[in-house]
Order: C-alpha cells, then structure tokens, then sequence
C-alpha cells in the first residue's frame, strides 16, 4: 500500500471541479503503548481533524496540541481535544482545529507518550485534486516550483483511494515520491493530504493504482 504516517493556493493553471462537501482534512494519529506511531507531522495551514486510535494501549487514551514549548492546561487548544477518551482498540475524534504557521507539540498525558513536533508550514501551495470512479477530474496541472502539499478527495468511490506522484515516465515503486503520498487512504466522500514536497521545475505525471486511473501530467514551473 502507497501511504506513509506523519500532512496558500498558488495556483498558476487549475480546471474546474466537483467538490466533496466542504472539506476538513483528516490526520490519523495512533498510539501504542507509551507512545504515538507518528513521530513528527508536517502541515499546510488550514482546518485540520485528528482521528486519535488507541492501539491495544490496555487504558483509554486522549491528545493534546499545543504551541510548541507551552505545556500548561491553559495553552492546550482546547479545540483539539478528542470528543471523548479513546478506549482501548478504539478510535475518538477531535473537533476541527485551525492551524496557521508555527510549531506545535502534541503528546497523550493519560498514555503517557513523550511530547512530538507537529510543524505548519507557510508559502505552501495546496493542490486539491478530486477523484471519481476511475479517473481524477483534475488534468494538466501547472503550479510554482516549491513546496506543495496535494488534498485528494474520494467523490463517491466505494473503496478507499490513494495518489502516486513521479517524475515523468518513472512509474517503477522505487520512483514514487513518497512525501507524495496521503497520510492515510482516502475514504468514500472524505479527504486526505499528502505529506509536503519540495517540486523542482519539471513534468511530472500523478495517478491512483487503488482506483485505478490513467496518469495525469502536472508542470512546475519557475
């Protein structure tokens, strides 16, 4: 499976498209005894929502954010707390947290874990990319050479659905660029973004083997 755990539109040419609902982007999260899986994440600013596992932990688990260096209850962005402690084997919620450049920590105090740095990125551009049955919506894409962070959202598909992103004609695994890939497969009528990637000028073409679809040509230019 192509996926990897960690996640400003500039947008030179981009073509119309179906939206899924409004979206909040989802960040799983898991905890193991003692600790989180995920040891660092990486995101564009924006509206953000934790799915918080708890992974055979034996007790319930929680979560906490909070600017990075202030641990005290009244810096915890109260917002990101999960709806109610996940037991064990299970899955909670936070709200939808609102994150803009900075560095941030997050750490489960119940668990306990230690204390892991989420960082925002600004000047990152954000690629939403849609896709229906057997194809994106999305096609020739130009964006600025920097750093870009991709939003792929699954319109109907009764299947979860990935994205794949490589340099043109490359297609072998050992090509894909893996900060490409989303943090977590995307389910029906849900999103997820991709970790950040530093695209230099070039082609390069994207597609889905999950889906499957044809591949699709992107162009960054200076």
């Amino acid at each position: 499976m192509f996926f990897i755990k960690t996640f400003f539109t500039t947008i030179l040419i981009i073509v119309g498209f179906a939206t899924v609902q409004a979206q909040i982007t989802q960040i799983n999260l898991e905890q193991v005894q003692g600790d989180f899986t995920t040891e660092s994440v990486d995101l564009s600013e924006g509206d953000y929502q934790f799915n918080i596992s708890n992974n055979n932990v034996g007790k319930d688990v929680g979560f906490v954010l909070v600017p990075a260096g202030k641990y005290d209850q009244t810096d915890h962005i109260k917002a990101a707390y999960v709806t109610e402690v996940a037991g064990n084997n299970k899955t909670s919620q936070t709200g939808v947290v609102n994150l803009t450049p900075g560095t941030y920590e997050y750490f489960c105090p119940m668990n306990p874990t230690p204390k892991h740095t989420l960082t925002v990125h600004p000047n990152v551009q954000t690629i939403r990319l849609n896709q229906v049955e057997g194809k994106f919506i999305e096609d020739d894409i130009k964006v600025r050479a920097g750093q870009v962070q991709f939003e792929v959202a699954n319109v109907d598909i009764d299947r979860e659905v990935g994205f794949v992103l490589v340099p043109q004609g490359q297609y072998d695994q050992s090509n894909h660029i893996k900060s490409a890939y989303v943090t977590s497969p995307v389910a029906k009528d849900k999103s997820s973004r991709t970790g950040i990637v530093d695209l230099e000028p070039g082609v390069y073409e994207y597609f889905c083997p999950l889906n499957p679809t044809p591949k699709y040509t992107l162009t960054v230019v200076e």
